[in-house]
């Protein structure tokens, strides 16, 4: 196989049987093989989970292959050729994945695809509930529209071809037993960094505001600072006083900095960062091992109820909704 051996699912000459394994863990679909006779065919499959983020590899050997989506794609589904080529068609628009560009698939596509034969491709899939999240943090606010990504990624220019190098060398990692890559507290920074650089790097309806920001962040270094020393430590005292003397400035003139980069105050971004380490711990836990109150407490909210009503805000349901699974 070569790519995520490890964590191969399927090897077998019968495309039914791989296009059953691959609708599983991506969307329904119809395979209709293109190559004219009875050509003798391989397939191959493998996925490896990081949290809200898989890596899934698929190969088809000895034709070439029509791919017809039967259902829209509820995720987000960045395609990227290792070999040889996919011509990927949203509606009047197409894209040819190969070695300098890759499609992005937003949800609520439907798309059509031609497979080369020996095409071998990773899908990056990420869950769109994440990404939406992951960009309400960045945006400090919430995103009422969908998030949508421009289909066409040129892996040439620089920030989308460094994106592409971090998904190499994720690859490259998950390849050794053992990996900081593959253990499940080790996964949550590698699909951070994974989401993150997909929402910097790839256009999308978003990009003006984050735009905004990040330019914001790179003229005021004190701002990235405090960041970084929330990041690091959510759960400590971080009074606006406090986060002031770390870079030496006055706690006013830190507002207004913050005001100026990020549309928030201090404050605000602590409670949001809060927030999301809340979240993501009630989301993983099992429900008979901790309770509301302790991971409220742990991530430095001594008010539960004004906890459970800033979650209700941010999330749309209740605290215990998620711990329970039923959110």
């Amino acid at each position: 196989m070569g790519v995520l051996e490890r964590f191969a699912v399927l090897s077998s000459p019968d495309l039914d049987e791989f296009r059953h394994s691959v609708s599983q863990l991506l969307t329904p679909h119809r395979l209709t093989p293109l190559t004219p006779g009875t050509p003798e065919v391989r397939t191959d499959l493998a996925k490896a989970s990081l949290g809200p983020v898989s890596l899934v590899y698929c190969r088809n050997l000895g034709t070439e292959l029509g791919v017809q989506l039967t259902e829209q794609v509820d995720y987000y589904d960045i395609n990227l050729a290792l070999h040889g080529r996919n011509r990927v068609v949203f509606g009047r628009d197409e894209v040819v994945v190969g070695q300098a560009r890759a499609a992005v698939i937003s949800p609520r596509m439907r798309v059509d695809m031609r497979l080369s034969d020996d095409y071998r491709q990773l899908h990056v899939r990420v869950e769109r509930q994440a990404l939406t999240e992951h960009l309400e943090a960045m945006l400090g606010c919430s995103a009422s529209a969908v998030l949508r990504f421009r289909p066409d990624m040129d892996l040439t220019a620089p920030a989308t071809g460094s994106w592409w190098r971090t998904v190499r060398s994720l690859l490259r990692e998950l390849d050794h037993p053992g990996s900081l890559a593959e253990l499940s507290p080790a996964a949550v920074p590698w699909a951070n960094l994974l989401m993150t650089g997909l929402l910097l790097a790839q256009p999308h309806n978003y990009s003006p505001q984050l735009d905004r920001i990040t330019t914001g962040l790179r003229q005021q270094p004190p701002v990235r600072r405090v960041m970084e020393i929330v990041e690091g430590e959510p759960s400590a005292g971080l009074s606006v006083e406090r986060l002031a003397r770390a870079v030496r400035m006055t706690p006013r003139s830190l507002q207004r900095h913050f005001r100026s980069a990020l549309g928030m105050s201090p404050h605000e971004y602590v409670q949001q960062v809060r927030l999301a380490r809340a979240h993501d711990e009630l989301r993983a836990a099992e429900p008979r091992s901790v309770t509301v109150t302790e991971v409220a407490l742990r991530w430095g909210f001594t008010h539960v109820p004004r906890f459970a009503a800033l979650y209700r805000k941010r999330y749309g349901t209740n605290p215990s909704h998620t711990l329970r699974g039923t959110a």
